[in-house]
């Protein structure tokens, strides 16, 4: 098949799209209701998965060299101008399979000119940087050849122009690293301080489950840092080794600042004990006294602490308990009826409990109960 043809008509334009083969060199034309042609200056701007017919798609792509069609594959609104290139220069062919971001990026400056995206791409290769406006020194080009990317995300290229701009030469703060991933891209957008640094390299290495943990424990350091109003808390973190150091930090800033909150919020009766309901047992906990009530708040980030009153007056209990899941459980106390009922078993901030931990609590609170019947008549 010498040509497929893309429907673009169906999208609102007064044309559609022919495209002829490899050996065609690819050109391509707009074919008017009238069956005028006229030639497409640029790139289509989209992937090659708008052609439905398959059949046909699979027989104009088979003609294409297999490594072109790889190199471009990430780029699917780029992919027809890349391969346009490729398939009217040698000098741009081997640059798709040596250097293939260069073309990229020739792409994404002249997306509408083939002829001037040709033209820049005979250049040298530091010539092209120069062209296109970013920086052009063996360095850039070394730090190009470190990228892992899969530019599956928007967000891969344009960080990579972020980091070649010739104003910042970001891109050097990565001379250390042997390959850069996007992780460590990101990173540096978001905080440009650990670049370089252990922890740095440290988040940007491990893998994607303990990354989430990673990048969520060091924005809440961060933040409680600027909470306590610690002076420079990023230089603060940039200076730590490694996640467990980062880990102890966060904890010792988590600490500070309930003090701070317990000062603040500490009730007028917050000396005075909590009276005993039932006792404890070897994962049941009850707790005794505000401090506590507080901790097991700030802890578990619930808002338990708010009971102290009901507690202090009698019409309340707190338990904890630590395994099998670890849980806050609360007690309704009805002082004129007696009746005690179960109120409430939360997990970390408010977390569901378990099919487990729930059929263990509901099985305690019923045998307590029956104690607690049985010390009332024995009354």
């Amino acid at each position: 098949m010498q040509y497929i043809s893309i429907p673009t008509s169906a999208f609102g334009f007064d044309y559609d799209i022919e495209l002829h083969d490899w050996h065609s060199k690819l050109q391509a034309y707009r074919v008017f209701k009238t069956k005028a042609k006229e030639l497409l200056e640029g790139g289509l701007g989209l992937g090659f998965d708008i052609i439905h017919d398959e059949q046909c798609l699979d027989d104009w792509l088979s003609k294409i060299p297999t490594a072109y069609l790889e190199q471009t594959q990430a780029f699917p609104e780029h992919q027809y101008q890349l391969l346009w290139l490729a398939a009217n220069s040698d000098v741009a062919a081997q640059l798709l399979i040596t250097r293939p971001l260069l073309l990229v990026l020739i792409c994404e400056c002249y997306t509408v000119d083939n002829q001037m995206a040709l033209t820049v791409s005979q250049l040298g290769q530091r010539q092209i940087l120069h062209c296109l406006g970013y920086d052009d020194t063996k360095s850039a080009l070394k730090f190009i050849d470190k990228l892992t990317l899969t530019y599956e995300r928007n967000l891969e290229l344009e960080h990579v122009k972020k980091q070649l701009d010739k104003h910042c030469r970001r891109y050097r703060s990565f001379n250390h690293y042997t390959s850069v991933n996007y992780v460590a891209l990101s990173l540096d957008n978001k905080y440009p301080f650990l670049t370089g640094t252990k922890l740095g390299l440290a988040i940007a290495s491990e893998n994607q489950l303990a990354r989430r943990v990673l990048r969520s424990c060091l924005s809440d350091t961060l933040a409680l840092g600027v909470e306590l109003g610690v002076n420079d808390p990023g230089k603060r973190v940039s200076q730590l080794s490694s996640f467990a150091q980062l880990e102890h930090l966060h904890q010792q800033w988590i600490n500070r600042r309930n003090d701070i909150r317990r000062e603040k919020l500490r009730p007028v009766d917050a000396d005075k004990p909590y009276s005993m309901l039932l006792p404890d047992e070897a994962n049941f906990v009850a707790i005794k006294n505000y401090d506590e009530l507080f901790t097991e708040g700030a802890e578990q980030h619930h808002c338990i602490a708010v009971y102290h009153t009901r507690i202090v007056s009698g019409h309340y209990r707190v338990f904890t308990l630590s395994q099998p899941q670890r849980v806050t459980i609360g007690i309704k106390c009805n002082k004129q009826t007696g009746i005690i009922e179960l109120d409430q078993i939360a997990g970390l901030r408010n977390a569901l409990p378990t099919t487990e931990t729930r059929e263990l609590v509901y099985s305690w609170f019923e045998r307590v109960k029956k104690v607690l019947k049985l010390q009332e008549g024995s009354a």
